[in-house]
């Protein structure tokens, strides 16, 4: 019963204020982390509930529940994500999302090292900041572009298949930060090998199975008409590939992203493709979605603002400033004007789910 009433008030919550955040044209991910926040800062007020609300960020259920929401948040990041997309200039992107990736991360790193006190985990921690404001939130800068006209422009294109490869880079390295995590210090140059090509060969098995096996699976049900299979068959192939990530030791939730990631409308068909958002969106959005955003706010500890304003405000400029400095002045190199240049940097500024999945793996292992 205990975990039921966790679920409800949780879920309860979080759907309330990610609907009031939405009347505000915010996210509602922002309301439902507020919705965290607020309920465990209100529970000395709680009275008779104080010990229950106050136990809600250590329960066991809910952080499966949680990770249960990863999965399904980055799997569906991969479904709304096209990779055929990235076809089209994919010089220019590449080169773009290098500028807004390798600024930000060392940015962050330097400022870990800067602010950290000295500790077992230190440099684990820099790495952590540095691959958090290294990645781009694919989902708001198609909003941004979508509301000023920009989507369907060349511009645009290029922007949301720069923030791609953002997301794709990000996987790479919470890999990275998972190997520092478990040895507590940056892996020699054979292990960082080694480490590269497990990456390879899970991206290369993924890629070979997502182009020619699963497109013809997922055909063959839908002639079947039983969309449920479907679906099923979808998670049962994010499940293996998760489960291979972590035999060549990386993050499951990289698995997850890629059986998304290649299940394109090119290759299983638009009514297939169709089905499957409805059915993702459905279960992420409705329900695991908000839960694991307001389980991220429960964790959230306000005092760290009386703390340590100073870092605070110097990664919130940090973070702005070397995504607009590291994507703009790529974009400058290739070929773009001052215009959509700062366009460019500008949309490679929002942060979110992918971000939030990497802190909260880092906060899962302990860090």
């Amino acid at each position: 019963m205990e975990t039921i009433g966790a679920l409800l008030l949780l879920l309860l919550v979080a759907r309330v204020f990610g609907l009031l955040l939405q009347r505000l044209s915010l996210p509602s991910a922002v309301g439902e982390m507020l919705a965290g926040i607020v309920l465990i800062s209100v529970a000395p007020f709680a009275g008779p509930f104080q010990a229950f609300i106050e136990g809600l960020p250590d329960s066991a259920p809910l952080r499966q529940i949680a990770d249960l929401g990863i999965f399904f948040l980055l799997l569906m990041a991969g479904v709304e994500m096209q990779l055929s997309d990235t076809v089209h200039d994919a010089r220019k992107s590449l080169a773009i999302a290098v500028g807004g990736v390798v600024l930000p991360l060392a940015a962050g790193i330097l400022l870990g090292f800067a602010f950290l006190e000295e500790a077992p985990q230190r440099t684990a921690q820099a790495i952590l900041i540095g691959v958090a404001l290294s990645i781009t939130a694919i989902a708001a800068s198609a909003k941004i572009l979508q509301d000023f006209g920009l989507l369907k422009t060349d511009t645009g294109r290029v922007l949301i298949t720069a923030a791609l490869f953002d997301d794709i880079f990000g996987l790479f390295l919470l890999a990275l930060l998972s190997s520092v995590i478990a040895s507590g210090e940056m892996p020699g140059a054979s292990a960082f090998t080694i480490m590269l090509a497990k990456v390879v060969v899970f991206f290369a098995v993924t890629g070979l199975l997502g182009v020619h096996v699963y497109p013809r699976i997922s055909k063959s049900i839908h002639r079947k008409q039983a969309a449920e299979i479907e679906f099923g068959a979808l998670v049962i192939v994010a499940l293996i590939y998760g489960f291979l990530a972590e035999l060549l030791g990386l993050h499951w939730a990289v698995g997850a992203f890629m059986a998304g990631l290649f299940m394109e409308r090119s290759r299983i068909g638009k009514q297939p493709h169709k089905s499957m958002r409805l059915m993702l969106n459905a279960l992420t959005a409705g329900i695991l979605g908000p839960l694991f955003f307001a389980w991220i706010g429960l964790q959230a500890d306000l005092t760290s603002i009386m703390e340590i304003p100073v870092f605070i405000a110097v990664l919130i400029v940090v973070a702005f400033v070397t995504k607009v400095l590291g994507g703009g002045l790529a974009a400058a190199v290739v070929g773009y004007g001052r215009r959509e240049s700062a366009i460019m940097g500008v949309g490679l500024t929002p942060r979110g789910e992918i971000m939030i999945v990497v802190v909260s793996v880092a906060l899962a292992a302990g860090l």
